[in-house]
């Protein structure tokens, strides 16, 4: 009788034993996924800072697009933008892109004048804005020259790429091809 009490204490023993080895085995998955989706996973603020660096005032035009996947379509979370602004020398406008996360691509393409802006400034002849980028904590930023026209090829907007990478490293990547005019700021 004792010898099979004691046998069983032991299977009892080794069940508690099987028991706290999953429990510690979930709490380090539980703690092993929480801090990949915590270092540079997180969503970050995107906002857009458009300054005019002169020499007068003049029209402005920015679209941003969410490509990621392969499409393209307005960002929702935030201004797309598609509409054109007065900015006086020296003024800035932010616009507020939204919230995205690692894996988010998109792109911001713009341009200095309106064509139907009446005199050159405001058609952005010998115009010039400064656009920053700023994605959580980093920026970036790059210069288009004047004049936009929507119904000439090349239209004179400069189009940049962008992507979120999160995970370790610097949360963001770009590509330009500054040099390579598209076709036109789209609605």
């Amino acid at each position: 009788m004792i010898i099979k009490d004691l046998r069983g204490q032991g299977g009892a023993e080794y069940i508690l034993l099987f028991a706290a080895i999953i429990v510690i085995a979930v709490a380090a998955l539980y703690i092993y996924s929480s801090y990949f989706r915590f270092s540079g996973n997180e969503a970050v603020d995107v906002k857009l800072t458009i300054t005019n660096i002169g020499p007068s005032k003049s029209k402005f035009i920015y679209e941003a697009n969410n490509t990621t996947g392969g499409g393209s379509r307005h960002i929702v979370s935030g201004d797309p933008g598609n509409r054109f602004f007065l900015l006086q020398p020296g003024a800035s406008r932010t616009f507020n892109l939204g919230r995205m996360s690692g894996g988010t691509s998109f792109t911001i393409e713009g341009g200095v004048g309106d064509p139907k802006g009446g005199t050159d400034d405001l058609k952005g002849i010998g115009q010039r804005g400064r656009w920053t980028l700023k994605i959580g904590n980093q920026s970036y930023s790059w210069v288009i020259s004047g004049p936009y026209d929507y119904r000439r090829n090349p239209t004179g907007s400069v189009l940049m790429s962008f992507s979120i990478s999160g995970g370790g490293g610097s949360p963001f990547k770009f590509t330009s091809d500054q040099v390579k005019v598209r076709g036109n700021v789209s609605g």
